[in-house]
């Protein structure tokens, strides 16, 4: 339909919303001009993304490369709303999704003014993700949904009290991350998790209070604390009490862990059982970025920093495939 039309954006935590745009554009036309907002014009505008410039236009090629579609597209900085829809005659139309329109019209506005004709204007419906709310990048780092759109609590409840199988089971001891030392704890400037008692109190001993912890009072399933005082805290009481059988994930503590990440700040949940896979609806309810600490027996402190490649991870060894 066109020989060459443009899109432009951030394209933060590159998502299916953003692949809708970019899909839509290759459909019809021959060639694409790509704009990537720069860093400098995002902070100009209140906006500072999870991934700077550079990680998001390698994301942005790494996907252009898989399609085939290095040849036929031009990726250029995005200076201004404009780009080189001011300069470039060729350009016939301009591919936007409804949040994005209104700066589509001001291009439109500034080329008449210039006497250049007006581009063609092409909207791409919203894209929705499986809990029917639309997928944005602010969703991915609240830890909501994945870039697929998949939304982590329902996933989530797909194996609510259900015991893992054995083979998950033996995959879980793995230790999912790197192991941390001590020493390197007071360095840190990203909200934490910890899950576990040991893991907890060891924070706390060195005067860090993590944004959420997760203790049941147990050690190697015997009971090592009495309350909240003897792990470190100063608080008598925990934000919340929930129920988790051993070797399971309880409903009741997803909820738990989803309502504490809404107000990321210095909480405690107290499990009555077991928290020994906690660190999974951990990980997939954890906004971006943020990091979590547990321990690993006989081995040692286990730190795992959220990020989108970790959560697709944990779901493909789940074999919750729609997250991945």
């Amino acid at each position: 339909m066109y020989k060459h039309i443009a899109l432009g954006g951030t394209f933060d935590l590159l998502h299916i919303g953003h692949i809708a745009l970019l899909e839509k554009a290759f459909f019809i036309s021959k060639f694409v001009s790509i704009g990537i907002t720069t860093d400098k014009f995002c902070q100009g505008s209140g906006k500072f993304p999870y991934e700077n410039q550079t990680r998001r236009r390698g994301n942005l090629i790494s996907y252009l490369a898989k399609n085939n579609l290095t040849k036929r597209s031009k990726i250029i900085w995005l200076h201004d709303i404009y780009g080189t829809t001011l300069k470039d005659e060729t350009i016939e139309a301009i591919v936007v999704s409804k949040n994005s329109r209104r700066g589509a019209e001001i291009i439109n506005i500034a080329r008449a003014a210039i006497k250049l004709k007006k581009l063609k204007i092409i909207e791409v419906p919203i894209i929705r993700a499986s809990d029917g709310k639309i997928i944005t990048t602010g969703r991915i780092r609240k830890g909501q949904i994945s870039p697929n759109g998949a939304n982590y609590q329902k996933l989530l409840i797909k194996i609510a009290d259900v015991r893992f199988s054995q083979k998950i089971r033996q995959k879980l001891k793995i230790p999912f991350g790197k192991f941390a030392k001590s020493s390197s704890l007071k360095k840190l400037q990203l909200p934490t998790i910890t899950v576990g008692d040991i893991t907890t109190a060891k924070f706390l001993k060195l005067k860090i209070a993590p944004s959420l912890a997760i203790v049941d009072f147990l050690v190697n399933r015997k009971r090592a604390f009495k309350n909240l005082q003897e792990l470190g805290f100063i608080q008598p009481n925990p934000d919340y009490l929930v129920k988790n059988t051993p070797g399971q994930i309880s409903t009741e503590l997803i909820s738990a862990i989803k309502k504490a990440f809404e107000n990321f700040q210095k909480q405690v949940i107290l499990v009555n059982g077991e928290e020994d896979l906690a660190f999974i609806p951990a990980l997939l309810l954890a906004p971006i970025p943020s990091v979590i600490f547990y321990g690993q027996p006989r081995k040692g402190l286990v730190r795992v920093d959220v990020a989108p490649d970790t959560k697709s991870k944990l779901c493909s060894l789940l074999n919750l495939t729609r997250a991945v």
